[in-house]
Formats: C-alpha cells, sequence, structure tokens
C-alpha cells in the first residue's frame, strides 16, 4: 500500500517547476473576501458562532492587504485597539498557518511578524467587599443571585446566563455548564442563596445582553467598575489570597492554562502574602 505523502510534498507527476511558479505568484497576493471565506468555511464544525465572529472582526478589514509580513505589519500599525491588536494577532497567525498548510502561500509570513507588545496593567477585580455594595444596590432577588453566581463560581458571561437547575449537583457542589471552546465543564455551584434561586426556578431567565446591562447599571449606580470579567478575576484573585495554587484555581475556573491566572495573581500585594504566609505558617505551628 502506498505511504502517506508527507507535508509539502510534490505529488508524482506534477510539474515542480510549474507548482514553484504558482506559488511564487502568490508570495505577494493580497486577501480577498473569497480567501476569508474559505477558511471560515474550513474551521472545525463545532466552532462556536462567538469564534467566527471574532474572526470576521479581525479579519474582514484585512482584506486588501498583501499576504505578506510587511503587509501584516501595515495592518496591525493601523489598529488603535491597544492591547486588544495582540487577538489580531492571533486571528492573523492562524489564518496564515492555514493558507500554508494547504499550499495557497509558499512560506508562512507570520513567522517574520513580531506580536504586538501589551502593556502590562491590572484590569479590576470584584473584591468581596465590593461584591457585597453591589448586592445591596441589586433591584431583584435574582440580580443579587447572578452576582453571588459570578463570583462565588469564577463563570464567564454566557456560562452564566445558560444555566440551567437540572445541571446543578448539590451534593457536590457543582455544576456542569457549556464552556468555551463549545465544551463541557465543571463548575462551582455558588452560595446558598444560588441555590434558593434554582429550586424554585429553572434558569436564570436573562440573556447575556441582559446581565450586561444590569452589570452596567450597578456599576454606575456604585462607581465600582464591573462587567461580567471583572468578577471573574476577583474569583481568581480571591481564590489566590486563600492560598490555592493557580493549577487549582485554573481548573476551577475553567482556564486553558495558567498563565491569565498568573497575571491576575500579579495584583497579590506584599501584605496580602505576608497575611497568607502568617496564616499558613500559624496552622503549621499549631
Amino acid at each position: 500500500m502506498a505511504e502517506s505523502l508527507p507535508s509539502k510534498q510534490v505529488v508524482a507527476g506534477s510539474s515542480p517547476v510549474s507548482r514553484s511558479t504558482d506559488l511564487a505568484s502568490n508570495c505577494s497576493q493580497k486577501f480577498t473576501k473569497e480567501l476569508l471565506d474559505n477558511f471560515l468555511s474550513s474551521r472545525a464544525s463545532g466552532t462556536s458562532p462567538k469564534t467566527l465572529g471574532i474572526y470576521h472582526l479581525a479579519l474582514d478589514r484585512f482584506i486588501g492587504y498583501p499576504i505578506t509580513p510587511e503587509g501584516i505589519n501595515a495592518y496591525l500599525n493601523s489598529l488603535t485597539c491597544g492591547n486588544a491588536k495582540h487577538n489580531y494577532y492571533r486571528c492573523i497567525k492562524t489564518l496564515c498557518r492555514w493558507l500554508y498548510h494547504t499550499d495557497q502561500i509558499p512560506a508562512n509570513p507570520i513567522e517574520k511578524v513580531l506580536p504586538p507588545r501589551r502593556q502590562k496593567r491590572l484590569l479590576p477585580a470584584i473584591n468581596k467587599e465590593q461584591l457585597e455594595i453591589l448586592v445591596n444596590h441589586a433591584l431583584t432577588e435574582r440580580d443579587k443571585v447572578i452576582l453571588d453566581l459570578l463570583w462565588y463560581s469564577g463563570m464567564r458571561l454566557a456560562e452564566a446566563a445558560n444555566v440551567r437547575a437540572k445541571d446543578f449537583n448539590w451534593e457536590e457542589g457543582t455544576v456542569v455548564i457549556l464552556g468555551k471552546g463549545n465544551r463541557y465543564r465543571k463548575a462551582l455551584a455558588g452560595n446558598g442563596i444560588v441555590k434558593d434561586w434554582f429550586t424554585k426556578h429553572d434558569s436564570l431567565g436573562i440573556t447575556p445582553q441582559g446581565i450586561q446591562t444590569m452589570l452596567q447599571r450597578l456599576g454606575q449606580a456604585t462607581g465600582i467598575r464591573c462587567n461580567a470579567h471583572s468578577f471573574r478575576r476577583g474569583f481568581c484573585v480571591h481564590n489566590v489570597k486563600l492560598g490555592l495554587s493557580n493549577k487549582v484555581i485554573q481548573s476551577l475556573g475553567g482556564w486553558e492554562t495558567p498563565d491569565m491566572v498568573s497575571h491576575y495573581a500579579a495584583s497579590l500585594t506584599f501584605d496580602d502574602a505576608l497575611k497568607l504566609y502568617k496564616v499558613i505558617n500559624t496552622n503549621i505551628q499549631d
């Protein structure tokens, strides 16, 4: 039986000269809507609409630029979105890998493009005192449940909006959710007020956009910068201060790597670390 051809090997019977010529002509080709459509069609069937939307956001405006290191740099330099520029770079990186491995370009231009530098800034993370203030300003019982669920579980916005009563395991204190990448995972179930709500209701009965609107209103009423991700960061920082390892927090919060946990943990001050150190060492000595 014939062996499968290695990647990039010229098929027997084809003309190396014509193939080389074809690829060379693609060296400076421009990105087109047709290439974008083909790229999006090639994505795995489980790719979420949100991910496809991110590809559109990053690549629609790349149409017309040369698929070269110079063209990619020109496009990235035209962006004025701060740290979010790195997300555009990642999308282009995925695109270039696909173009290269499907023989539509002779070399991968992204290998000669440095990723955009990101400013190291700490984004807001809701602490327990701020959570109490927000809960006190909540207009409805459901709003209070959402706030507690976000902070005590570390769920993402869409994950929290889609939880159902049947998915909770109250004995274990967990809930099964549809997470990032269209994959199911377990998350922490939250506290008592969450259990009381889902004992009486099947769901939260609100969309992700509805939760965003509620958080924006609370932010304006209290002066606390809050969105769903600030609760997720608060979940991370709180558990770092409790002494949980980054690996444990990564698993509880559903992060793919410990990188984001380490980034959020950067807000841990020396005084926080000293307090934790004393608690741990006092318990050991006792």
